[in-house]
């Protein structure tokens, strides 16, 4: 008999793996991962908005994409093995935030040093248009650091898909 838990871990792990092996922001292999969870892939004009913003990758697939995907496999166990406790502890705790964040900073390019602290001075005015006006402020996602300004979204950062805001 099968371990629930290492089958939901294995799916995981190759779902990362096919984001990480696919081209820079997606291809049709990876398309197809996404096809198979039922998961909606970005729109072109949202994967330019991002391959054009100051959080930058090199190869991969979008980070958000990956969630969605993992959020797919997540719920597809939860219904399949919602009597098992021990399964249903380990869906709940799972930290989907780290995951993400592990594999964006595997896909994310490299720059030394220098590009450290010429992104921590451009990064905020290029990712968000209209940030560097008077009485506008940046909110950054908890998770990547992605800015938004304080009128954009409130829901879920554009580029890890993490909760901008914890409602209590």
């Amino acid at each position: 008999m099968s371990n629930p838990l290492q089958e939901i871990q294995a799916e995981i792990s190759q779902a990362v793996d096919s984001a990480f092996k696919s081209a820079k922001g997606g291809d049709e292999k990876w398309n197809s991962v996404l096809e198979n969870y039922s998961v909606k892939p970005l729109t072109e004009n949202q994967k330019e908005a991002l391959l054009n913003s100051s959080m930058k990758i090199s190869t991969g697939a979008f980070p958000i994409e990956l969630r969605w995907v993992i959020l797919s496999i997540l719920h597809k166990h939860a219904g399949a093995s919602a009597n098992s406790v021990e399964v249903m502890n380990f869906i709940n705790s799972y930290g989907i935030d780290a995951e993400v964040m592990k594999y964006y900073n595997k896909i994310k390019p490299f720059g030394g040093l220098g590009d450290i602290f010429k992104n921590a001075k451009t990064s905020t005015k290029n990712y968000s248009e209209g940030i560097g006006e008077a009485k506008k402020s940046a909110i950054r996602c908890k998770n990547c650091g992605a800015p938004r300004l304080d009128t954009m979204q409130y829901d879920e950062c554009m580029f890890c898909g993490s909760e901008l805001f914890e409602t209590t």
